[in-house]
């Protein structure tokens, strides 16, 4: 999952390219190719519809793809698959002012392009780059331009997403700019733990906080892998408290985002009460061995190794967590995925950090068809998502076999918030006879068919069935969207000017004390002299500064 480190980005710490995070998600997608009859005469159909501009219309843009594509015969950046459906399909010639493979030249290149203020038709803006555009003037209310225009599948994504996504891209009242969906509601903390050393210690599956220490606790005591040593521990940590997100969350404390408090203001959630009672918590259990008492000198990467140790039996990681860390650290050993349990009879909400790529798709002021990006939106949407076609899979996404990602040169993208929920859906429905193979995509087509080897005797496909089977991690993230067990950070813009040159001692500041608490060297009570600490050295300025903001969106 995208898990929030204290003091760092989840683009910091996730570590893995953005290639190998989405390869998981790619569903293709089908579009019936609607033609106008040629003719010079100015377009006769509504520009937002299905249909193609007649005549055709050219929109520039600037583009960053990955150096993984290989070009077929010819093609090029500005001619290639993707360009050539989007003008066959809608009548829109779609040209590259320019185009980079490395994310570090494409922020320089972009912010040169703003400073000169000679930018395109429409294209990816950073969060600050957006703010930058929209104080200067340079870019496209949308407003009615959405409410029109949006086709159904734009709308779903953004509905998947959140309410605050549409509304982080807001200023002022008006919509300015089609902010990029990004993946982070599909990817709040669950628990899992090994069913092996649970079957072996009969142990009940748990449904409350106390049910999951005791199995800790059990993992510890009880010597669950047999070699009359203890030698194992309870629940994963890292130096980093990357993989402590879930465990917070059951005591309803949440690390590094802003939530609201009993006044409506908002609140840092790292400085509040409950965070406190889980780092007592986590005191005990270390003071009891149940935790690795290397953990403070482990990154993720080496605290997963005590996975492929054998040494941990529990971690909270996201769905898609029996694939990674799990299988990839233990192969051929299962895991099983629950609920995060509630430390009470309140439910359990689980954090999560704005549900956008990075990205707001911008459209340069005074565009004469700023609906043009909705549609090819529309278009990327279709044929990555939706289409039950494996020819369109072939085309427009990869080629069976071959790690060339052609999907990359579309000239516009946005990822679909519950892709892999979905997925779990529909090849249900096909396990359970409710639909049949050839009405789910190929990406689906290719998860039922591991899923149908693990139930044939194939256990190295255990991890697609422990995600996406019946009883998969697909079943939990199914009950929190049921029940709304989010917990968005409702601070949704830039960094303030406090945040700025003052964040990063505050976050060096509490990971130190927090690791003190959770390893006894400090005393729970350090958490009180933190929090005045953390106020005074800058975070009541950022807190003003945070309201301030909050205010102004109200």
């Amino acid at each position: 999952m995208k898990r929030r480190q204290i003091g760092l980005t989840s683009r910091e710490v996730k570590g893995i390219s953005l290639l190998l995070v989405l390869s998981t998600l790619l569903a293709a997608c089908s579009s019936e190719k609607s033609e106008a009859p040629e003719s010079s005469s100015p377009p006769k159909t509504d520009p937002g519809s299905s249909a193609k501009y007649d005549p055709p219309i050219e929109v520039t843009t600037v583009s960053n793809y990955s150096s993984l594509v290989k070009f077929a015969n010819g093609d090029s950046i500005n001619n290639n698959m993707w360009t050539r459906y989007i003008q066959d399909t809608l009548g829109i010639k779609v040209t590259r002012k320019w185009a980079t493979t490395s994310g570090e030249e494409l922020q320089q290149k972009t912010n040169l392009m703003i400073a000169s203020g000679d930018i395109p038709d429409f294209f990816a803006a950073e969060p600050q780059q957006f703010k930058q555009l929209s104080q200067a003037g340079l870019i496209e209310d949308l407003t009615a331009v959405y409410e029109k225009y949006a086709p159904e599948h734009v709308k779903q994504l953004m509905q998947e997403a959140g309410p605050e996504v549409l509304k982080s891209a807001t200023i002022d009242g008006k919509l300015m700019a089609i902010p990029w969906t990004g993946l982070q509601r599909e990817s709040v903390p669950m628990v899992w733990i090994r069913s092996d050393w649970m079957k072996k210690l009969n142990l009940p599956e748990p449904k409350t906080m106390n049910d999951l220490l005791n199995i800790s606790a059990a993992f510890v005591e009880q010597d669950p892998d047999g070699n009359n040593k203890k030698d194992t521990f309870g629940i994963m940590l890292d130096k980093n408290l990357l993989y402590l997100t879930g465990f917070l969350n059951g005591y309803h404390a949440y690390n590094n985002i802003w939530i609201k408090d009993a006044s409506g203001k908002l609140a840092f959630s790292s400085i509040q009460p409950e965070m406190k009672t889980a780092l007592g918590k986590l005191q005990e259990m270390f003071k009891a061995g149940h935790l690795d008492p290397e953990f403070a000198v482990k990154n993720a990467e080496k605290a997963m190794e005590t996975i492929g140790a054998n040494k941990v039996g529990i971690f909270f990681s996201d769905r898609g967590g029996a694939n990674y860390p799990a299988s990839a650290s233990l192969p051929n050993v299962e895991w099983n995925s629950y609920p995060v349990p509630s430390l009470d009879d309140k439910p359990v909400k689980l954090q999560h950090d704005l549900n956008v790529n990075g990205f707001y798709w911008v459209v340069k002021k005074g565009s004469k068809h700023p609906e043009a990006l909705l549609k090819i939106l529309d278009v990327f949407t279709d044929k990555f998502y939706f289409t039950t076609s494996d020819e369109d899979y072939k085309t427009f996404i990869a080629p069976p076999g071959d790690l060339n990602p052609i999907w990359f040169l579309a000239p516009a993208k946005m990822y679909r918030p519950l892709n892999n929920l979905d997925s779990y859906r529909q090849v249900n429905a096909v396990l359970s006879g409710k639909k049949t193979v050839a009405d789910i995509t190929p990406q689906q087509r290719s998860i039922l068919e591991k899923i149908t080897k693990y139930k044939d005797g194939d256990k190295s496909f255990w991890w697609e069935n422990a995600q996406n089977g019946p009883e998969g991690s697909g079943r939990v993230l199914e009950q929190y969207l049921k029940n709304d067990q989010f917990m968005p950070n409702l601070f949704t813009t830039t960094p303030t000017a406090s945040m700025v040159s003052k964040q990063a001692n505050l976050t060096a500041m509490m990971l130190e004390t927090f690791t003190k608490i959770i390893m006894g060297t400090a005393p729970v009570s350090d958490f009180d002299s933190f929090v005045a600490s953390w106020k005074k050295l800058g975070g009541d300025e950022i807190t003003k500064e945070v309201n301030e903001w909050y205010a102004a969106q109200k």
